[in-house]
């Protein structure tokens, strides 16, 4: 299963210009609503409407990376919005825009997200802050352990 490792960046325009000299290709680009919902401490439960779908993503927090649990699209978000809504609450909304990157076998998504900040989350078998720091060549990176959610 896929796992995430989550930066905070002040100049995500710096490092995306940074990977694209090394050869980073950008394969998509879209603007998202994700809405969360209540959950044990360390779980993450949302679903994600994005211009090229919707998708329900589950995660669990486990050594300062996210486990992605379920990453699924689905026809149904208003339906399954509601549902979870009652079930769980909404604990709150982001909406921003995501860029998509592949990069010497990984994965990495600039997420930029309306009054939170901008972020790098480098996605994976086994992501390291080695690879930030020496592949990405990220300086002093400062790691998010917490869901998107938990910043506001």
């Amino acid at each position: 299963m896929a796992q995430e490792l989550k930066i905070l960046l002040n100049n995500y325009k710096a490092v995306e210009k940074l990977i694209c000299q090394k050869g980073a290709i950008l394969f998509n680009e879209t603007f998202f609503t994700d809405t969360y919902f209540y959950q044990p401490k360390g779980k993450v439960l949302k679903i994600v409407e994005k211009s090229d779908g919707d998708f329900i993503n589950s995660f669990q927090s486990k050594k300062g990376m996210f486990k992605v649990l379920e990453d699924r699209k689905i026809t149904n978000a208003p339906k399954l919005k509601k549902e979870y809504a009652q079930q769980y609450g909404v604990k709150s909304i982001l909406k921003g825009k995501r860029i998509y990157y592949k990069f010497k076998y990984q994965l990495i998504i600039f997420n930029l997200i309306d009054k939170v900040g901008s972020f790098l989350i480098l996605i994976g078998d086994n992501p390291t802050k080695e690879y930030i720091q020496e592949e990405l060549e990220i300086s002093e990176p400062h790691y998010i352990d917490v869901s998107f959610d938990e910043l506001l």
